[in-house]
């Protein structure tokens, strides 16, 4: 069977200046150590935070990672200069390619292929390329992103390896996405995309119903049914108004009458807010406390106490004084009665208007007001456009409600008719899909000591469901945290070695601290992944390690492989991959 896809062989990883030493590759397993240096001091003996991570981190960030969620982004610029080029050589097929990338403009790589350099505005475009040129061999087929490809090639440490599918941070809510897994396994991705793009449709129609049936419903307060009876309701209301308003514009009469008739009716407004305002001014004076009116008896007094006072300046009379009064009160009591008899006089003539409009009014409605449905043109009319207005809104509503529920019943049909072809494809696979589960029980068998596993691939139709297929693997007493690592190894495994699924593969696994597992399976598996190299020259495995996991082990000579002919890359407390330390941002 000829491989399908390019082989991605990594040669070497390095930067412009120098800023970590070169890591160069081999075929085969590739060690990534952190190794103690001083076992005097306990400094010395830590081999965590020695760079090993971080070498994967720049190697993943060659291969176009998102550069604001990785490590790389918290390094400080004076550690690492963000123009500093990071560089990895790599074959793809027969094509000899260097993928170069700096944090400055980490989106605008520059990929040299073959001696000639590309440079890309977008990271996206860059990935497309790269994507062109591993899958060369597949034109006009579905494949998987790039990046889709590389989640399970380099799984994200932070996955915790606790999945089989799940290969990214795990506080990022990131959906599950089965492309690469199911095109490694022989399965066309077409069927898959078209249920997972369905699955997605559904979600957004299913809220857009909730939404028209929570607005319709008034937040559940009656049912569905109820808003069709009110809808009906309101049509023939609505239904009565307008035949009435159409009759009257069909009389011989209306072109002559409706101008007159708006007109009388802004006049008796106007004339009935002047009634209004009138009437609580005339309300007003009548509420007038009466002028005082001061005792004669008490301007003698005060009259005699001035004249006494005075003498020869006093000259009027005590007569001309009162007189005096009595003409101010008469003149406030003349004002006020003028004012008030001004305000009747008004009134009386303007309820004199208003009874002759209204009548005027009465004799011209008489004509379109035979069964009581137009009392008032201007009011009717106003009430008429309203009622429209809310059963045109709730009609939308309820139209859009049937609409995107019979849509949802359509799309849960075509989810259906996905998902049975993904079975038909499955099942066309089934080969490939039995040969994948035996690489499985060779691989626990050859770690565990028994073939007690199972691995199946099944399709799932429910609403819940965001996805429409699962792959589910079982081993020997998993559950754990050490045993769930072993399973995501045990399946990486069987993708890579397997003799179908390897013709999709690339031929490259990177596992970092993926072994935080019993010494007899790390044992296992390190003689496992050997014992491959004996048969297979074309992989290359990369494993990051604390060397002093292994050092018993090694001593007893229980691991078979030799650790320092495999090691790549060794780094220290005193000799970290960055050449000193720092606090990340």
């Amino acid at each position: 069977m000829d491989k399908e896809i390019n082989r991605i062989r990594i040669n070497r990883l390095y930067s412009e200046n120098n800023f970590f030493d070169e890591i160069v590759f081999h075929d085969g397993v590739n060690l990534i150590l952190g190794e103690k240096y001083d076992n005097s001091s306990v400094k010395g003996r830590k081999t965590n935070g020695v760079g090993k991570s971080m070498s994967i981190e720049f190697l993943d960030f060659c291969f176009l990672s998102d550069y604001d969620k990785s490590r790389i982004a918290k390094i400080p610029k004076e550690v690492f200069d963000v123009e500093e080029y990071v560089m990895l050589d790599l074959d793809i097929g027969d094509d000899a390619v260097t993928i170069k990338r700096n944090r400055k403009e980490a989106d605008k790589p520059i990929i040299i292929r073959n001696g000639k350099a590309v440079s890309f505005e977008k990271i996206q475009d860059a990935r497309e390329y790269l994507t062109g040129l591993i899958f060369s061999k597949l034109n006009g087929k579905q494949v998987p992103s790039f990046r889709n490809l590389f989640s399970i090639l380099m799984r994200d440490e932070r996955s915790e390896f606790t999945d089989i599918i799940k290969c990214h941070d795990l506080t990022k809510r990131i959906p599950d996405d089965l492309s690469a897994h199911l095109f490694m396994l022989g399965c066309s991705l077409e069927s898959y995309r078209n249920s997972l793009d369905t699955i997605k449709e559904i979600e957004g129609t299913t809220k857009i119903i909730s939404e028209n049936k929570k607005e319709l419903t008034q937040g559940g307060q009656k049912k569905i049914s109820d808003v069709r009876a009110e809808l009906n309701a309101l049509e023939d209301e609505l239904q009565k108004m307008e035949d009435a308003i159409e009759s009257f514009k069909t009389n011989e009469t209306f072109d002559s009458m409706e101008a007159e008739i708006v007109e009388l009716e802004n006049l008796l407004d106007q004339l009935r807010k002047r009634q209004k305002a009138l009437r609580h001014d005339y309300e007003k004076i009548r509420r007038m406390p009466k002028p005082e009116q001061v005792d004669e008896n008490e301007i003698e007094l005060v009259y005699n106490q001035f004249k006494n006072d005075l003498g020869n300046a006093v000259v009027k009379s005590l007569t001309e004084v009162v007189g005096f009064k009595n003409k101010i009160e008469e003149f406030q009591r003349t004002l006020v009665n003028q004012k008030a008899r001004e305000l009747e006089n008004q009134l009386k003539a303007i309820a004199e208007q208003i009874r002759i409009l209204d009548d005027e009014y009465s004799e011209k409605l008489k004509v379109i007001d035979k069964k009581g449905v137009l009392k008032n043109l201007k009011t009717s009319l106003k009430i008429y456009e309203t009622k429209k207005d809310a059963l045109s809104h709730t009609k939308y509503l309820f139209d859009e409600y049937e609409k995107n529920d019979k849509k949802k019943k359509v799309l849960k049909l075509q989810k259906t008719q996905a998902i049975m072809k993904i079975d038909e494809e499955i099942e066309k696979n089934s080969e490939i899909i039995h040969s994948f589960i035996n690489t499985i029980l060779e691989i626990h068998e050859s770690i565990m000591g028994n073939k007690e596993c199972s691995f199946d691939i099944q399709t799932i139709d429910n609403a819940r469901s965001k996805t429409p297929v699962v792959l589910n693997l079982r081993i020997y007493d998993d559950g754990s945290h050490s045993v769930d690592r072993t399973k995501v190894f045990i399946y990486d495994m069987a993708l890579l070695f397997n003799q179908y699924t390897r013709q999709r593969h690339p031929l490259f696994l990177v596992h970092d601290n993926i072994f935080d597992v019993d010494q007899d399976t790390l044992v296992q598996c390190l003689n496992y992944v050997y014992k491959q190299e004996e048969q297979f020259q074309d992989f290359q495995y990369i494993l990051t390690l604390n060397r002093d996991k292994i050092e018993n082990e090694e001593r007893r000579k229980l691991i078979k492989m030799d650790i320092d002919e495999h090691q790549v890359a060794i780094f220290t407390k005193e000799r970290k991959f960055l050449k000193r330390n720092y606090q990340e941002n």
